[in-house]
């Protein structure tokens, strides 16, 4: 029997692949997307307000399968099979990287942050401004409405700021700041530091037929109700109810596959559960599997006419790699000993933000280039953290446990890192998956620039927290190990030079013009906000143009 020939195949269901899936099959088109996981039940996978002590290990997980070098939401008893317990990547004499891969349908935005901030001027032409690497191919004014429809589509709340490093947009109301948010803002205020509402894509108020957030703090573990933007929940019951959808599971995406046409003509796969491989065909191809996941493919697809990897005859595949270093300050305010508690871990993540104040007027007014953001959190958190800091036994030291249960503060600055000729991945000779598939080798070094934005930030954070009446209890002595952040970008660029560039500014391959990148490798450089939201507005503006070739084509 014939294969069929989809229109588009989509690898991945994550925010870029996610919107593609709606995008492509909204526009008529016929999709197959892999995913290299299984879907997910919500009222059997997700926590449903499971407390740890009623699970068999307290949430930690199976001690026998736990990974040490995998952070605790990777190792956690919810969600079990979710997180990918393999790791696909090695790295070089030098170099520590976490890869929290989520193989699950939806991918991570099952289980991320939210914070969903727009990418400013101020970001796509940071070069101009500093003199640092080079601009994006785009201005924040071609992207201002594909942002303005994200944000109607995926609701986002917060407030107005006129800022010229956080552009506006069109919210819902915000989530309300907390005790200890208002006293920290108070003490920012004193610095000339702004504490503002978050931009968060969480509901607070029924929304697209979506319920408004319950507030039991359980987001990282899945929501079960959809109160925050997934694909599962957001994106891909309307692509199938229309007919246009063909989802495969447990496929675990090899290689690009070429015709000879030097076009793409679909995707090899793996079956999971079979351990056998299969094809699929498809008029065009849009690879959103993750940064690196996407890069990896794209590398794993070589051939004769492509040894080096599939559309990288600019030789900047797997270059360019960037991420976020997470700097921390902690402590807890005294004013609000003994005071009542109350469940302050509303959605589970920070719902504030000390949004950029450096480098606004002048590109170099610090000692550092560009900037980053701090998120503040804090309050009556499901495990008082501070537990062996507090001296006592029995019932005196129960008593000291709640007097300080409102009390914690905490914060964690997101600083971007600079595109480095240093910092890049590729194949490694010599190391494979389980599924015979060569892995990822990473080569990465935190940078100059950003070690001197994790001084600034430490001390930005310590000094709001005396502004503020606090007791500073602890600093990091050294940032996150990189790949923590999970916002890695920038291995398949985008620019208008064929020869310095992957991609297009639509996420266009150069060499193939019929396949498409849509996630954040295509991302220039990174910025102090999160990824997500502009990975939806890119993969949207992508997938439209996407769409308008294939009815000009035929």
């Amino acid at each position: 029997m014939a294969q069929p020939i989809y229109d588009v195949i989509v690898i991945g269901t994550g925010a870029g692949g996610g919107m593609a899936i709606r995008t492509l099959c909204e526009a008529g088109l016929k999709v197959c997307a892999l995913n290299s996981g299984r879907r997910l039940d919500p009222q059997k996978d997700f926590r449903n307000h499971r407390m740890p002590w009623e699970m068999k290990y307290r949430g930690f997980g199976d001690p026998q399968t736990r990974i040490p070098s995998q952070p605790d939401f990777v190792n956690t008893e919810y969600v079990e099979g979710a997180w990918e317990h393999e790791l696909v990547h090695t790295t070089v004499p030098g170099t520590e990287w976490l890869w929290p891969r989520c193989s699950a349908v939806g991918g991570k935005t099952n289980f991320w942050g939210r914070s969903a901030a727009r990418f400013a001027e101020i970001d796509f032409q940071a070069a101009s401004l500093d003199g640092v690497d080079v601009d994006w191919p785009v201005t924040y004014d071609e992207m201002a409405p594909y942002y303005t429809r994200v944000e109607k589509l995926i609701g986002v709340a917060s407030t107005v700021q006129h800022r010229p490093s956080n552009p506006d947009g069109s919210f819902l109301p915000p989530m309300n700041l907390r005790c200890f948010d208002m006293i920290l803002q108070a003490g920012a205020r004193k610095l000339g530091i702004p504490y503002l509402p978050d931009r968060i894509a969480q509901l607070t108020v029924e929304y697209a037929g979506h319920p408004a957030c319950h507030f039991c703090g359980d987001c990282s573990s899945g929501c079960e109700v959809g109160a925050f933007f997934s694909t599962p929940w957001f994106f891909l019951p309307a692509a199938e109810a229309g007919g246009n959808l063909d989802l495969r599971t447990n496929a675990v995406a090899t290689h690009v596959l070429m015709n000879a046409e030097g076009k793409a003509s679909g995707v090899a796969y793996i079956d999971r559960n079979r351990r056998q491989e299969y094809e699929v065909l498809g008029r065009a191809v849009v690879v959103a599997a993750s940064c690196l996941e996407t890069t990896r493919i794209l590398l794993n697809s070589r051939s004769s006419e492509w040894p080096d990897g599939l559309a990288n005859s600019s030789g900047q595949l797997g270059r360019n790699l960037c991420d976020q270093m997470y700097a921390g300050v902690s402590g807890y305010l005294p004013q609000l000993l003994g005071q009542p508690s109350f469940p302050d871990n509303v959605s589970d993540s920070s719902i504030a933000w000390m949004p950029r104040w450096q480098n606004l007027d002048h590109p170099r007014q610090e000692r550092f280039v560009r900037g980053y953001s701090v998120y503040p959190d804090g309050g009556c958190w499901e495990f008082p953290a501070y537990y062996d800091a507090i001296e006592g036994f029995g019932s005196s030291f129960k008593r000291e446990m709640k007097r300080r249960y409102p009390t914690p503060v905490s914060f964690m600055a997101q600083i971007p890192t600079l595109p480095s000729v240093k910092n890049y991945v590729d194949l490694d000779p010599a190391a494979e998956d389980s599924f015979g598939i060569p892995k990822l080798r990473i080569h990465f070094q935190w940078g100059e620039n950003e070690l001197k934005m994790w001084e600034h930030a430490q001390q930005a954070c310590a000094e709001v927290l005396r502004a503020s009446g606090g007791v500073i209890e602890s600093v990091d002595d050294e940032p996150q190990i990189p790949g923590y952040s999970q916002h890695e970008i920038g291995t398949c660029r985008m620019g208008k030079d064929r020869k310095r560039f992957v991609t297009n500014q639509f996420g266009q391959t150069h060499d193939i013009p019929n396949l498409y990148l849509s996630d954040a490798s295509v991302f220039v450089n990174s910025t102090d906000k999160p990824p997500v939201l502009s990975i939806l507005a890119f993969s949207l503006r992508s997938s439209e143009h996407l769409a308008d070739e294939m009815r000009r084509r035929g």
